[in-house]
This record gives C-alpha cells, structure tokens and sequence, in this order.
C-alpha cells in the first residue's frame, strides 16, 4: 500500500533478503508481528520505552513457516518436478530448510517442502518455464496454469507494451 500511516514498532530481527533489509517486529497499530520492508519506511526515531520480546515469538518457527517473505494460509506441501535438463541446475539448492529431494529414474528431480502461501513459489515455478511441473497441490497448479495463459495471451496478441502485433524473428 502507498498510504503512510505512523506506528510504534517493537524490533525482533533485522535481516537481509534478496538485497533488501527487513525488520521483524511487533507493531502496536495492528497488534501482531508483522516485516517491514526498510526501504519503505520514511522517517523513525528511537523512544524512551523498552520492550522485552513475547515469549511467543520464535524466530526459526517464524521462517520456518514461510517460503520467502510470505507468510499466512494453511501449511501445504508443494512438490515440483523438474526435467532432468533443469535439475542440473536444481540439485545443489536449498529452496526449504525442509525440503525432500527424490531423483526419478529419467534424471528429473522432485523436490517436496511446506508452504504456507503461494505468492513467492508461484514466482519461484513461473522463473524456470517448461523446466518444472507443479505436481501437487492442485491450488498450485491452477494459480501456475492461469498465470501460463496470460502470459501466452500477452505473445499472441497486440503487446501492451509497444502497441504492435510481436513478430517472431527468422
């Protein structure tokens, strides 16, 4: 959101992410925890007030329950197959603390971890195009497939971008 509003932030954890620092913290405007993007934030200062963090909070069970940034929803486990040209690419990363690689008899690779949103993986699978199959879940594979036909209608259309019909180059 592009609206500003003025909080009171109880700091829990600064962290880099993808080149950009966040802070984990408790904000008393929405009394929970919530990840400030520090770009983000305009104008801060320092008050007389302490704090001690909540006995509820825990930091590996924060990111455990998170792939990326996004947090929230029912935890599912995701299963993405690669085609055995991707997975030499594959094989070597860590895309969850929990995840579970299983090599198939054709060189693919199946990798299964938890999420608990589909934003980040949903970006995460569009990224390597016809190198990964979303197996399961079916809410997954329906978010994938709806983004691949928008995508195709963009090519197969006038593009948005340029006004002209794209032409493939011979």
């Amino acid at each position: 959101k592009d609206e500003k509003t003025t909080r009171t932030i109880d700091p829990y954890h600064l962290f880099n992410y993808m080149g950009t620092w966040h802070l984990i913290g408790y904000c008393h405007l929405r009394q929970g925890l919530r990840d400030f993007n520090l770009s983000r934030i305009t104008d801060a200062g320092i008050l007389d007030e302490t704090f001690s963090i909540r006995r509820s909070f825990n930091l590996r069970e924060y990111f455990d329950s998170a792939f990326g940034l996004y947090k929230g929803g029912n935890r599912e486990e995701v299963t993405l197959r690669f085609t055995p040209e991707k997975s030499k690419w594959i094989k070597d990363q860590i895309w969850h603390r929990d995840q579970e690689k299983k090599w198939l008899p054709d060189g693919s690779l199946e990798l299964t971890f938890p999420v608990t949103n589909f934003a980040e993986i949903a970006m995460e699978v569009l990224k390597h195009g016809s190198g990964v199959e979303v197996v399961e879940p079916e809410g997954l594979r329906t978010l994938i497939r709806a983004e691949a036909e928008k995508v195709t209608r963009l090519y197969q259309e006038e593009s948005s971008f340029s006004g002209k019909r794209m032409q493939q180059a011979r």
